[in-house]
C-alpha cells in the first residue's frame, strides 16, 4: 500500500494507536500521571462502542447509540483524538503515518491494536446471513436493523460468554436461539462444570435450545453462495436458521508490531515486559488483546482477551510513559469474568478446580450456598453459590460465584485475594461490611474458606 502524501506535520510527546479499553485507558493515565505531555489517541472509528456491551445492543439497549465509548474524561484531561488509521510507523525518526496523509512525530508509543474476528474454515462461512461481531458502529447497525430483525431463527456458534450473551438478548425479541458448542458443556473452559450445566439449565428455561458436545460441520443454503438456512452438526442433525451467529474468539491483530520486527510471543500477541514495555524498543508499548499476557499463577501465555484485563495494561503502560518512578507494573494476568442469564449472575476469576488438576495440582474446593440477604426473606433476596479453589499449602487459586446482583462485588474480592497471594487462613478470618439489603449474613468468602480449611485439616473431603 502506497503512503498517502503528507497533508499534515504533528509532534507529539505520546502517540497511541487504537481507541478501545486499552488504549483509551493508558491515554488517560498518561494525561493523569503526566500532566505537561502532549498525548494524541488516534483510533479509526468516530463512534466507538463498548465491546462488553455489544450483545446487549439486540436486547437491553436496542440500539448501538447506547453502547458508546466516552471520550470525554480523555478530553478533559487536555487529550485529543484524531479519527484516522496509522499505516506505517518509522522507528528511526520516532514518526508515523496515518492513511489521510499526516505525519505525527512522537516521544513515546502504545500499541493498542486489539483484535480482527476469526473465521474458522466451515464450508458456507462466507453465506449471506452468516456474522461475526465486529467493534464497528455500522457493522452492528445493520446486524442490529436489518439482519437480525429479518431472522426468525439464529444459531450461535461457540458457547463461550459472547455466544451466551447474544443468544439471551436475542431470545428477548422472540426470535428461537440454538447455541452450539463443541465441548461436552458451555463456558467450560471457565468454569467448572457443575457451574456450567448450572448457567445450561437457565438458558434452557429461557427457551434457548443448547446443544453441546457436537461440533458444526458446514454452513448450508442453496448453491454455493445462496444465504444460509441451515448449520449440520457432526453428528448429521441439521438446525435450521436464517441468521447464524460465528462466536468461537478473536485474533490478535499484531500487524503493526509485526511490521516493526518486535518479538512475537509463543502463545500469541506482542512480547511486553512487566511494564508493558517492547523488547526492542523501552520507548514502545503494547497493550491489549495485541499484547503478549502472562498467566498470574502459572507464568505462561494466557488468551485473555477482555476489557478489563486491557483497561490494567493501560493503566500500567500510562503510569510508566515518561519514566518507571511509579514503580507500577504488571504482575501477570488474573482472568476474571462476569455474566448474566436472565436473572442469573455468574463470573469466574483465576483458577477452575479441574484446570488446576489438570495442572497437576493437589486442590480442595470449598463450597457455600448462602442467601445473598439478610434474613431470607428481605425482598430481592437470591440464594448465592461460591467455590473457592484452593491448593494444598491452602493458597487462594481461583473462585466461581453464581447468584444474583452481588456477584460481581464477591467475584472482585475474589480477585483481589489472589492477586494479593492470600491463604485459606487469611480468608477464614476476612473482615467485612454487613447489611441487610446489601450483604450476605456471613461472607461468602469467609464460609468457603472454613469449608476449605476443614477439608484440609482432614476433618472433610478428601484433597484430589
Amino acid at each position: 500500500m502506497a503512503e498517502a502524501p503528507v497533508t499534515e506535520e504533528r509532534e507529539v510527546d505520546a502517540l497511541i494507536v487504537g481507541g478501545g479499553p486499552g488504549g483509551m485507558s493508558a491515554a488517560i493515565t498518561a494525561a493523569q500521571v503526566w500532566p505537561g505531555h502532549s498525548v494524541l489517541l488516534i483510533r479509526p472509528e468516530e463512534e466507538p462502542v463498548v465491546p462488553c456491551g455489544i450483545p446487549y445492543i439486540f436486547g437491553t439497549l436496542r440500539g448501538v447509540e447506547h453502547d458508546l465509548l466516552s471520550s470525554a474524561p480523555f478530553r478533559t484531561l487536555g487529550g485529543e483524538i484524531l479519527c484516522d488509521r496509522v499505516t506505517e510507523v518509522d522507528l528511526d525518526n520516532r514518526s508515523a503515518h496515518t492513511e489521510s496523509g499526516v505525519l505525527v512525530h512522537w516521544g513515546r508509543l502504545v500499541l493498542a491494536t486489539g483484535t480482527v474476528p476469526h473465521l474458522p474454515p466451515i464450508p458456507g462461512i462466507r453465506r449471506p446471513g452468516v456474522f461475526v461481531i465486529r467493534k464497528d458502529y455500522d457493522h452492528l447497525e445493520h446486524l442490529f436493523e436489518e439482519l437480525i430483525p429479518g431472522a426468525k431463527r439464529l444459531a450461535v456458534v461457540g458457547g463461550g460468554f459472547i455466544g451466551v450473551e447474544f443468544a439471551d438478548e436475542v431470545r428477548k425479541s422472540g426470535v428461537e436461539v440454538a447455541v452450539i458448542e463443541q465441548l461436552p458443556h458451555i463456558l467450560l473452559r471457565n468454569f467448572d462444570e457443575e457451574v456450567s450445566v448450572r448457567i445450561e439449565q437457565e438458558l434452557r428455561a429461557r427457551g434457548i435450545t443448547v446443544h453441546a458436545g457436537v461440533g458444526v460441520t458446514a454452513l448450508e443454503g442453496e448453491g454455493e453462495d445462496g444465504p444460509v438456512q441451515s448449520v449440520r452438526l457432526a453428528n448429521d442433525e441439521r438446525i435450521p436458521a436464517e441468521a447464524v451467529l460465528v462466536a468461537i474468539g478473536d485474533q490478535r491483530n499484531t500487524l503493526l508490531g509485526e511490521a516493526l520486527g518486535f518479538t512475537m510471543a509463543r502463545g500469541g500477541g506482542i512480547w511486553v515486559d512487566a511494564f508493558q514495555r517492547t523488547r526492542e524498543d523501552p520507548h514502545v508499548f503494547a497493550v491489549g488483546d495485541c499484547a503478549f499476557k502472562q498467566d498470574f499463577l502459572l507464568r505462561r501465555s494466557v488468551p485473555s482477551l477482555l476489557a478489563s484485563t486491557a483497561a490494567a495494561e493501560g493503566r500500567t503502560a500510562g503510569m510508566n510513559l515518561f519514566g518507571l518512578r511509579n514503580e507500577r507494573y504488571n504482575a501477570g494476568t488474573i482472568a476474571i469474568y462476569a455474566s448474566q442469564v436472565g436473572d442469573l449472575a455468574f463470573g469466574c476469576a483465576g483458577m477452575t478446580a479441574s484446570a488446576a488438576r489438570a495442572e497437576g495440582l493437589t486442590v480442595v474446593v470449598g463450597r457455600v450456598v448462602v442467601p445473598d440477604h439478610h434474613p431470607p426473606t428481605m425482598p430481592g433476596t437470591r440464594m448465592m453459590t461460591c467455590l473457592l479453589v484452593f491448593s494444598r499449602s491452602g493458597l487462594l487459586l481461583g473462585g466461581q460465584v453464581l447468584g444474583g446482583p452481588t456477584t460481581a462485588e464477591v467475584l472482585n474480592a475474589i480477585g483481589i485475594a489472589i492477586q494479593a497471594r492470600l491463604s485459606v487462613h487469611e480468608l477464614v478470618s476476612f473482615q467485612f461490611g454487613s447489611h441487610p439489603r446489601l450483604t450476605a449474613p456471613a461472607h461468602p468468602i469467609a464460609l468457603c474458606a472454613l469449608d476449605a480449611m476443614h477439608q484440609l485439616s482432614g476433618n472433610g473431603s478428601s484433597t484430589a
